[in-house]
């Protein structure tokens, strides 16, 4: 008798070590949520636009300045309408559900053209609330609920007088005309009251793919005594920069991590001449993978093209490796150093019989992007990148930040840095929003019905 309740209890012994190599409950797996009702006041109801789309965000502040990790669209809700705030609705990369955030909610037209609807907006009374919090209820009235805090006005210490000039240093080409500097780049300084070749001037250096080229064209911005560098494009050109100067600021507007990779101390205090724009780009790889999967569910081995001439790639592959694996994912990596091994790359993962393809950010790659879609549409490859013109160029879709946020930010550095700030204390900021850019040609092409899930959440649909 006593064997046998050995036995059994050396049964339950690996039953339990079992549940417990299987990872946290499904109810514990629930917990990492926020769910709620919302409902409408009365005055909110014979508001309503005829195709309402209802907007729930969860922030970690109330700061109208800083992105919420949470916006989920739900269009034509009924009331009251029960929500849940899970992991898989994060919008902000490289964000985890955790903590306390404030929850609210929103009603905007679904179409347009249905007019203004005034202010339909609510949040819950007690935010800001825990994560796993249940009953979270938000009432939406037609009056603005007030902040729980207020958000600090920016100080803006007045600049001396004179001409600021500003060297470019960019590791691509150019899309941006004979002007060699971006438009949305000009209006952000002119929104702080840059006016060109009156108290600003641009020095641009672009190096058209060519890495070999950065040092040379750092090294002509140091003798021309700019007052200040913008490096963009990708890790290259901060790497050329900061090795051509420890005097003059520099201002980070690329696509990398840059803690990883050693140009900032850490994101707080930055430690050194270089501050700026920090992009999360294995995690943004990460959710890009995620968003194919999500599109296409039968996805079962993905090719990803990458640059080793790039200095941010390497890192990411690992990461985007432990992505994959908790996506149930293959990946088949490929090395292109120029728009001369795209044939070649996508022949190789058509006969590999990949389901689909992640292009990680490159300049090289962004600067013949419409070459790479085409060859990819061509051997029936949906396909997934960053920047929006990338899917304007007939790819599937792209996920990745804004260049008019990235311009406007880069700017408020330069600004900020005119004024008197010193690199070394200035934190090093990541980007706000992110947005999700969808080609329903392309889908149509390729025989891909878009989710609906997924057609809520895009900020662009291409027709």
């Amino acid at each position: 008798m006593i064997r046998e309740r050995g036995r059994r209890l050396t049964a339950q012994a690996v039953m339990l070590l079992a549940v417990l190599a299987a990872g946290p409950r499904a109810s514990e797996a629930q917990e990492a949520s926020i769910s709620g009702t919302i409902t409408l006041a009365p005055t909110a109801r014979d508001k309503l636009p005829k195709e309402p789309l209802l907007i729930i965000t969860a922030s970690k502040t109330v700061d109208p300045r800083k992105a919420p990790i949470v916006v989920k669209r739900v269009p034509a809700p009924e009331f009251p309408y029960q929500y849940t705030l899970a992991e898989e609705d994060i919008t902000l990369v490289g964000s985890r559900l955790e903590g306390r955030l404030y929850v609210a909610a929103r009603i905007e037209p679904g179409d347009p053209a249905g007019g203004p609807t005034g202010a339909l907006e609510g949040a819950h009374p007690r935010n800001p609330v825990p994560v796993g919090a249940k009953g979270v209820d938000i009432t939406i009235t037609t009056s603005v609920p007030p902040p729980t805090a207020e958000a600090p006005a920016p100080v803006r210490k007045p600049r001396e007088a004179g001409v600021v000039r500003i060297g470019l240093l960019w590791s691509g080409s150019t899309p941006f005309g004979t002007s060699s500097v971006p438009d949305e780049l000009r209006l952000a300084f002119r929104d702080l009251g840059y006016v060109d070749d009156q108290n600003v001037t641009f020095e641009p250096r672009y190096a058209e793919g060519r890495y070999d080229r950065l040092p040379e064209l750092a090294a002509s911005l140091v003798e021309l005594k700019v007052d200040v560098i913008l490096a963009a494009g990708d890790s290259a050109a901060i790497l050329a920069a900061k090795h051509a100067t420890g005097r003059i600021p520099i201002v980070m507007m690329a696509l990398a991590d840059t803690v990883q990779l050693g140009f900032v101390a850490s994101l707080a205090r930055p430690a050194g001449n270089v501050t700026g724009l920090s992009f999360p780009l294995a995690a943004m790889a990460g959710k890009q993978l995620e968003l194919l999967k999500k599109v296409i569910p039968s996805l079962r081995r993905v090719g990803v093209l990458w640059n080793p001439s790039n200095p941010g790639h390497a890192p990411v592959l690992g990461k985007l490796d432990a992505s994959a694996r908790r996506l149930e994912l293959g990946l088949q990596l490929l090395e292109v150093r120029g728009p001369d091994d795209f044939e070649g790359a996508v022949a190789t993962l058509t006969r590999s019989r990949v389901d689909g393809l992640l292009v990680l950010w490159d300049p090289m790659l962004y600067a013949h992007g419409g070459r790479l879609t085409l060859l990819a549409l061509r051997n029936h490859l949906p396909t997934i990148s960053t920047y929006r013109e990338f899917a304007e160029s007939a790819g599937l879709m792209t996920y990745g930040p804004r260049l008019g946020d990235i311009f406007r930010d880069a700017a408020s550095y330069v600004d900020k840095i005119v004024r008197g700030g010193n690199p070394a204390d200035l934190p090093v900021e990541q980007p706000l929003r992110f947005e999700l850019v969808l080609n329903l040609a392309t889908a149509k092409a390729l025989g891909v019905t878009l989710p609906e899930s997924i057609l809520v959440r895009a900020d662009r649909v291409l027709r």
